[in-house]
C-alpha cells in the first residue's frame, strides 16, 4: 500500500506544478497574441486588395477568408488558453493559502467575516473566531455562502454529541481522500468571489415566476413574432405567386410591425430577463462548474451518515442535483447565446425575429416548476460538504491532533492532554495538560504579565469550538461535555454609550452568570466560563469579594471554568480555594551580553505563582 505524502509535501508539489504550467501558458499567450495580430492584418490586406483589383483576386480572396476563419479559431483557442491559465492561477493561489495556514502566516491569508447574526457574539470577539489570525482563517475552506454559513453555525452553536459524532464520522471518512477534497475546493473557489451574487440560482428557484407577473410583455412576446412570421409567409407567397397587388405591401407592413414590436419589447423588458439569466448562470458561468461539483459528490466515500445524505441529494434522489443540472445546462446554453462572441449575430437574429429571450425564459420557468423546490436542499448539502471538507483537511494537515470524545468519568469534568493553541504554529506552540474534576470545577490561573494565562484560556476555548464542528482538536487526548462557552476576556468601555470599563465588566459578568443560570439544567451543554483578569477597575478588597460572589453563583448553577488573575490573594479566599485547582505560569531571566532578558516557557505548573514581574518590566523599559 502506497503511503500518502504529507499534506505540506503535496501542497508544495502542486504549487510548483501550477507555477510551471502558468509560465508555459504565459509563453503560449505571448505567441498567440502575435498569431492573432498577424492573421488579422493578413486577412485585412488580402481582402482589401482582393476586392479592390482584378489581378490575383481569387487567390487573395481565398487567402483572406481563410485568414478570417483562422483568426476566429485563434480567438477561441486564445480564450481556452486564458481560462486554462486562470484555472492554474486559482490552483496556485489555493496551494499558497493552504501553506500559509500550515505556517500560520496570517498576513498571507484574507481576513474572515462573521455572519451578521453572529457579529455580536461575545465568544466570537474574545476567542478570535473571525478576522485576521482567527479560527475561521485556519479552519474554513468554504468558498460558497452556504458553506461559510454552515462552518460558522457549527462553530458558534451548541451541538449534541449525536450531531458531533455524525460530523466526526464524515470527517474521518474524507481524510484519506485528499485528491477528491482538493478537486472540490478548486472547482468551488475557481468560480467564487465569495459574494451572494454568484449563487443566485437558489434565490431565483424560490422566487415567483416573472412571466405571469408581466402579462403584457408575455402577450406582446407572441404578437411580435406572430407578425414577423405572418409577414415572412406573406412575402414568400407574394414572391412565388408573383402577386403585384396589395399582398407585398401587407407582407412588408406585417414584417416591419413585428420587427419594430420585437425591438420595443426587447428595449423595455430585455434587461430584466437578462438579469434573471445572470442570476441563474452566475458569474463566470458558475452553473456549469457547480454541475461538475455535484457530479463529483458521487465519489464521496460512504460513512453511514452525512456523506451518504449529501450523495443522495446530489446524484441519487429523483429530484437530485445531477438530474436538475442535466436539464438546466442546455437551457443555460441557450440563454448564453448573447454572451458568446461567435453566436452573438445568431442571437440578434433570433431575438429580432422570435424574441428569443422570452422563449428561453419560458423554458427556465418550466424547469423551476419541476426542480425549484429542491434547489435550496442541493446548496445546503454543498454547504455541509464544504464544512466537512474543511475539518477533514485540518485533520489531514495535523495527524497528531485528536478527535474529542464525551467524558464518561463522572469525577472528571474535562480532560485535555498536551493541549495547545491551534492558531499558533507547531514551532511556537507550547502544550499543557489539564484535568478539571467535579469537586474542583474552577481552574484558578495565576502568573506574571505575558506569561501565557490569556493564551491558555483561549487555547481551551478555541478547541472546544473546534469540537462542535466535528473537527480534530489541538491535543493528543480530549474528553469533555460540549460546553456552552461564556467568556469575559476582551472588555471595552464605550464613551458613546457612557459606559465605563468597570461597568462594562460588570455587564459582561452579569451576562455570564445569566447564561450559566439558563443552562443549569442542561447536562448536554453545561456552561464553561473563561474569565480573564476580571474587575480590574476596583480595589483589591472589593475585587476579591465581587469575584468570590460571581464564582459562587456560577458554581451553584453547575458551571465550570477558568479564572486568570494577577491577584494572588484570591487563592487564599476559602470560597475560591475549596472549589479550585490553582496553577500558575511564570517567567525567568537570563543575562545575555550583560543585559538581563526576560524569558517565558509557557508551561503550566501547580500552585500559585511564586514570582511577579511588574517591577522587572519597569526596569527593562527604563522606567525604574
Amino acid at each position: 500500500m502506497t503511503t500518502q505524502p504529507s499534506a505540506r509535501a503535496d501542497y508544495v508539489s502542486q504549487l510548483e506544478d501550477a507555477r510551471t504550467e502558468i509560465a508555459r501558458l504565459q509563453s503560449r499567450h505571448v505567441k498567440m497574441v502575435w498569431v492573432r495580430t498577424c492573421l488579422f492584418f493578413l486577412a485585412a490586406i488580402c481582402l482589401f486588395f482582393g476586392y479592390g483589383q482584378l489581378a490575383f483576386r481569387l487567390p487573395l480572396l481565398t487567402l483572406g477568408w481563410l485568414s478570417v476563419a483562422a483568426f476566429f479559431v485563434a480567438i477561441v483557442s486564445h480564450e481556452h488558453l486564458r481560462l486554462t491559465r486562470l484555472r492554474f492561477e486559482s490552483q496556485a493561489n489555493l496551494m499558497e493559502r493552504l501553506l500559509a495556514r500550515l505556517d500560520r502566516n496570517w498576513d498571507k491569508l484574507p481576513d474572515t467575516k462573521l455572519l451578521p447574526e453572529l457579529s455580536e457574539l461575545t465568544v466570537a470577539d474574545d476567542l478570535d473566531l473571525a478576522g485576521n489570525a482567527s479560527l475561521l482563517s485556519l479552519l474554513s475552506l468554504a468558498g460558497t455562502p452556504p458553506g461559510k454559513r454552515t462552518v460558522q453555525r457549527w462553530l458558534s452553536e451548541n451541538a449534541t454529541w449525536e450531531a458531533v459524532r455524525s460530523r466526526q464520522q464524515a470527517v474521518r471518512a474524507l481524510v484519506p481522500h485528499r485528491d477528491l477534497r482538493m478537486s472540490i475546493i478548486k472547482t468551488v473557489q475557481a468560480n467564487s468571489d465569495g459574494t451572494e451574487d454568484v449563487y443566485g440560482l437558489p434565490k431565483w428557484a424560490q422566487s415567483p415566476d416573472w412571466l405571469p407577473q408581466h402579462r403584457i410583455a408575455w402577450a406582446l412576446s407572441y404578437l411580435g413574432p406572430a407578425c414577423v412570421g405572418a409577414g415572412m409567409i406573406a412575402v414568400m407567397t407574394a414572391i412565388f405567386t408573383q402577386d403585384k397587388t396589395a399582398l407585398p405591401n401587407i407582407a412588408l407592413g406585417l414584417l416591419g410591425a413585428g420587427l419594430v414590436l420585437n425591438v420595443l419589447v426587447t428595449v423595455f423588458w430585455g434587461s430584466w430577463i437578462h438579469d434573471i439569466f445572470q442570476q441563474v448562470t452566475g458569474t463566470h458561468q458558475a452553473t456549469f462548474q457547480f454541475a461538475n461539483v455535484f457530479d463529483s459528490f458521487e465519489k464521496l466515500p460512504s460513512d453511514g451518515g452525512l456523506l451518504d445524505d449529501i450523495r443522495r441529494t446530489a446524484v441519487e434522489d429523483l429530484d437530485c442535483a445531477r438530474a436538475g443540472f442535466g436539464k438546466l445546462l442546455w437551457i443555460v446554453r441557450l440563454a448564453n447565446f448573447q454572451r458568446d462572441v461567435l453566436m452573438y449575430l445568431v442571437y440578434l437574429a433570433l431575438q429580432l425575429l422570435f424574441l428569443w429571450d422570452f422563449r428561453v425564459l419560458k423554458l427556465l420557468e418550466g424547469w423551476k416548476h419541476r426542480f425549484g423546490a429542491s434547489v435550496a436542499g442541493w446548496f445546503d448539502s454543498l454547504g455541509v460538504c464544504e464544512a466537512v471538507i474543511s475539518s477533514a483537511t485540518l485533520a489531514d494537515e495535523n495527524p497528531q491532533w485528536c478527535f474529542p470524545q464525551p467524558q464518561l468519568d463522572k469525577a472528571i469534568r474535562l480532560k485535555a492532554i498536551r493541549l495547545g493553541h491551534p492558531l499558533l504554529s507547531d514551532t511556537a506552540r507550547v502544550e499543557n495538560d489539564l484535568i478539571m474534576t467535579t469537586d474542583q470545577p474552577l481552574l484558578l490561573v495565576t502568573g506574571s504579565n505575558m506569561a501565557g494565562k490569556s493564551t491558555f484560556l483561549r487555547a481551551l476555548g478555541l478547541n472546544l469550538l473546534l469540537a462542535r464542528a466535528g473537527s480534530p482538536v489541538c491535543a493528543t487526548d480530549f474528553s469533555a461535555p460540549l460546553f456552552d462557552l461564556a467568556t469575559s476576556i476582551r472588555v471595552r468601555d464605550s464613551l458613546r454609550d457612557g459606559v465605563s470599563f468597570f461597568m462594562a465588566e460588570l455587564k459582561r459578568l452579569k451576562e455570564v452568570v445569566d447564561q450559566a443560570q439558563s443552562q443549569s439544567d442542561n447536562t448536554e451543554n453545561p456552561v464553561l466560563f473563561l474569565l480573564d483578569e476580571i474587575l480590574q477597575g476596583t480595589n483589591s478588597r472589593e475585587r476579591q469579594l465581587a469575584v468570590t460572589t460571581v464564582i459562587e453563583r456560577l458554581i451553584s448553577y453547575g458551571a465550570a471554568g477558568l479564572l486568570s488573575t494577577h491577584d494572588l490573594d484570591l487563592a487564599t479566599v476559602d470560597a475560591i480555594a475549596q472549589v479550585s485547582q490553582i496553577v500558575h505560569f511564570h517567567e525567568y531571566f537570563e543575562t545575555v551580553e550583560g543585559r538581563e532578558i526576560m524569558r517565558f516557557d509557557y508551561k503550566m505548573r501547580p500552585g500559585s505563582t511564586p514570582t511577579t514581574n511588574a517591577l522587572k518590566l519597569l526596569k527593562l523599559v527604563g522606567l525604574e
